[in-house]
């Protein structure tokens, strides 16, 4: 049991940090500041989670002053959970929490961990940069009200502000850091003035001594809002950081300030001189300047990625009884929608129809499809596994939630420790900088020249800075992506664009990706049909997004369409279904049952009513203008293949365009494909598989990048990694040599970086630079690699004929 206890020295909290004030509660032989950080403790050795104290030291937020449990009582009401769940599938429901204390190691650990605190939750994920937490629970077993109280329970107290109430929090944010800008802004310009004295005649500019005391007293008002106000964000982090017994690069910058600031005063009425307030204040200023210009460089990114830049998806809409295209972001509540068999419902909706069938793998991983009726609501992100359906939107659709879909698949294959890498550089260098600034100090005091030593030693604090190494990637990533974005090319991060310079095989399907549906001339061969049997392959045909479905669509040409029961796919064969009692197929010939062997010159669809097979739709495929040329210059720096589910009646057309026939591959199934591409892998190649991605989910998945070539902007395909619009397809010769180019761009940074931080720092260790004039240098170095990534991104996307 935990004992209370009066203390008369200074004991710091086992799970915070916090000195234990008064007294201190003792339990388990730790020590702890108040019941709330006991309890978070012994939960945690209930449930054997201490490890979580093994990778930091007091890893946790104290617990005093936190909401009581009856603060909650609002998640009691369903409309509001509604608001806050991504996903419900009976009783298991997808939520994400923004955690504002996750900080640090341990808290990835803890909250990765979650499923051991209560079985009621299955899994947690963690987006440490984005401060996301991802959970999925049973409802049954446990409420989202509980888990918030979990939450606050062990320190992770969640953002619950819905998203307007998000929005006003940034604007306030913002509002701040510019009041702070402007304020320092402000006093540093006037104590520049009032030290003006001191600059010319050493503080001796006025005859009159109570002149100079009182620009000297100015010149200290003035620096108490700059230090106690506008440097705030600096002493806070090094703070949360200390106690963590690590230190950052605001460490240093910090101390720089605090000592400018405590010399100055010691100056100013000890010996009734200026000090180091311009400097102190300077310091501050030009340090929130170019942090604000840093945010806003990556803001910009961020903006770029989320609203510009991923995925022009559309949907069909229904205006009066006829399908439109149409936008996403133009989609409202209430609007209509048909999803076709393989589509990805792109928003929230009810269903409109009697019944339907869905398939939610890209949200849960999991492939059981799920049967829905009229009036429920199917979640973004369902795969139609059914005929065409009508939705009714019942959400405001975002493409944000689009795209954490699309980033959330696939976790495991892209893994990056970026996170940790970025903190230990972070770490080994501001600790060389806090030790060369100390030894400087120490030189030129060994001298006597004190004031040397604590110029140099204020300057070297401030001048050096690894932000510039560790923003380099951020930046440089960040306008390849979003430059090849506006080209029509739209990758999923940087870890797929870094897999992409590694590729040395390409991997191509036929149709869909090196030939165009739209433009494909289709011809029936066989028995004339009437109109009612014209109507059952439109029909069967409009369930179906393969480009040779699209194909047989465009070409039949009618606006009638029959209501189809048990809809079936198979992939590589064909589809099928039943219309007003009568089986009807469209596929291979072999898969409609045709024994006798024939020649075809083209790529043929057969057409089955019952036991008759009545005929075949001849498809001659149309090639992509400057597919030719495409694959001609790949030759020189890829080996190509061809994987087609095709028969081989193009085989002598391609072999004059791909490297040996041995790397043409007709009738080949998913599986074959997978098989494939894995074959490839164990002989150490790192593949890239480009199609259309309706039967190549399986080979995307096991590719090293699977690239989604879309003709229909209506067409998401969560398992890509890669999504290429169809009419940029003969540019992607030239995309894949920019983004070799990344490589160049990054070596100039940080070449111009490390320059940077030798040559400020030798000139700082030896005296040379006023503290100002370093205040100065280190946001610039930050604008430097900012503008010269951006500006060389720009220079290789006009070499390599991209838009900008």
């Amino acid at each position: 049991m935990a004992q209370p206890k009066a203390i008369s020295q200074k004991i710091h909290c086992y799970h915070c940090g916090d000195v234990c004030q008064n007294t201190v509660i003792q339990y388990d032989e730790k020590d702890f500041c108040c019941s709330g950080c006991q309890s978070v403790f012994q939960i945690l050795s209930e449930n054997n989670l201490c490890n979580y104290y093994a990778i930091t030291h007091n890893p946790g937020a104290s617990q005093k002053n936190t909401h009581t449990t009856s603060y909650y009582d609002f998640l009691d009401d369903q409309s509001t959970i509604e608001k806050l769940i991504k996903f419900r599938n009976a009783t298991v429901v997808y939520v994400n929490f923004t955690i504002p204390h996750m900080h640090c190691s341990s808290c990835i650990w803890l909250l990765e961990n979650m499923c051991k605190l209560n079985e009621g939750i299955s899994s947690s994920k963690v987006d440490f940069l984005q401060k996301q937490l991802q959970l999925v629970f049973d409802e049954e077993k446990i409420s989202m009200k509980e888990i918030v109280i979990w939450l606050k329970k062990i320190g992770y107290e969640p953002n619950l502000s819905l998203e307007d109430l998000s929005a006003k929090e940034t604007k306030k944010s913002n509002r701040s850091q510019l009041y702070k800008i402007g304020i320092a802004g402000f006093c540093f310009g006037n104590i520049m003035m009032l030290s003006l004295p001191h600059y010319f005649s050493e503080g001796h500019f006025f005859a009159d001594g109570m002149l100079n005391k009182l620009f000297n007293y100015l010149t200290v008002a003035l620096s108490l809002p700059v230090f106690f106000y506008c440097a705030e964000a600096f002493f806070i982090s090094s703070y949360q950081i200390i106690k963590q017994k690590k230190i950052n690069i605001d460490v240093p910058i910090t101390l720089a300030i605090v000592i400018a600031f405590i010399v100055s005063l010691v100056l100013t009425f000890g010996y009734n001189k200026l000090g180091y307030l311009d400097s102190m204040s300077g310091i501050v200023f030009f340090m929130l300047l170019g942090r604000f210009f840093q945010n806003k460089s990556y803001n910009y990114l961020t903006f770029q990625k989320t609203f510009a830049s991923y995925l022009p998806i559309a949907v069909n809409k229904k205006i009066n009884g006829i399908e439109k295209s149409t936008p996403l972001t133009q989609l409202k509540v209430g609007d209509e929608i048909v999803t076709r068999h393989l589509e990805v419902v792109p928003a929230d909706a009810i269903l409109m129809d009697e019944n339907a069938w869905y398939d939610y793998s890209f949200v849960t991983g999991e492939s059981n499809w799920i049967e829905k009726h009229r009036g429920e609501t199917i979640y973004a992100g369902a795969i139609q596994q059914s005929t065409a359906t009508i939705l009714k939107v019942s959400k405001k659709p975002t493409q944000s939630y689009i795209t954490d879909l699309w980033n959330s698949n696939q976790q495991l294959k892209f893994q990056s420790n970026k996170v940790l890498t970025t903190e230990k550089i972070n770490i080994y260098f501001s600790a060389i900088v806090l030790g060369l600034g100390i030894l400087s100090m120490i030189y030129w005091s060994a001298k006597g020249q004190y004031g040397v030593g604590l110029t140099s030693l204020i300057t070297v604090w401030i001048v050096a800075c690894p932000c510039a190494l560790l923003l380099s990637s951020t930046f440089t990533y960040g306008n390849i992506l979003t430059i090849l974005a506006s080209n029509g090319l739209y990758i999923k991060n940087a870890a797929v664009l870094e897999r992409m310079k590694k590729v040395n095989i390409l991997v191509f399907d036929k149709t869909g990706t090196i030939t165009e549906t739209s433009a494909s001339n289709v011809d029936f061969i066989g028995r004339d049909l009437i109109h009612d049997e014209q109507t059952l392959a439109y029909s069967l045909a409009f369930q179906s997004t393969h480009p040779l479905s699209r194909a047989i669509v465009n070409y039949i040409e009618i606006n009638e369409l029959f209501s189809v029961e048990n809809f079936k796919s198979i992939n590589g064969k064909g589809i099928e279904g039943m219309i007003d009692g009568k089986k009807i197929m469209l596929g291979s010939a072999n898969w409609v049952g045709v024994t006798k062997e024939n020649k075809f010159n083209y790529s043929t669809v057969f057409f089955k009513i019952n036991d008759e097979i009545v005929g075949y739709f001849e498809i001659k495929n149309k090639y992509r203008a400057g597919i030719t040329e495409l694959l001609n210059s790949f030759k020189q720096h890829y080996d190509i293949h061809l994987l087609s589910g095709d028969n081989p009646v193009e085989k002598e057309n391609l072999e004059k365009i791909f490297t040996t026939s041995s790397s043409l591959n007709f009738n080949q199934t998913p599986e074959q494909k997978t098989a494939y591409i894995k074959k490839l892998q164990d002989e150490n190649k790192v593949v890239m598989m480009i199609g259309d991605g309706l039967n190549d989910a399986n080979a995307f998945e096991k590719s090293d990048v699977g690239m989604a070539v879309l003709e229909d902007e209506n067409n998401f395909l969560p398992s890509c990694d890669v999504i290429l619009l169809a009419n940029k397809m003969n540019k992607l010769n030239a995309f894949m040599q920019f983004i070799g180019t990344a490589k160049i761009i990054l070596i100039s940074c940080f070449l111009v970086s490390v320059i940077y931080n030798v040559v400020g720092l030798s000139y700082a260790m030896q005296g040379k630079l006023t503290p100002v004039v370093a205040a100065v240098l280190m946001p610039i170095s930050t604008v430097s690699i900012v503008g010269m990534s951006f500006l060389l991104s720009r220079y290789f996307a006009k070499r390599n004929n991209l838009s900008l």
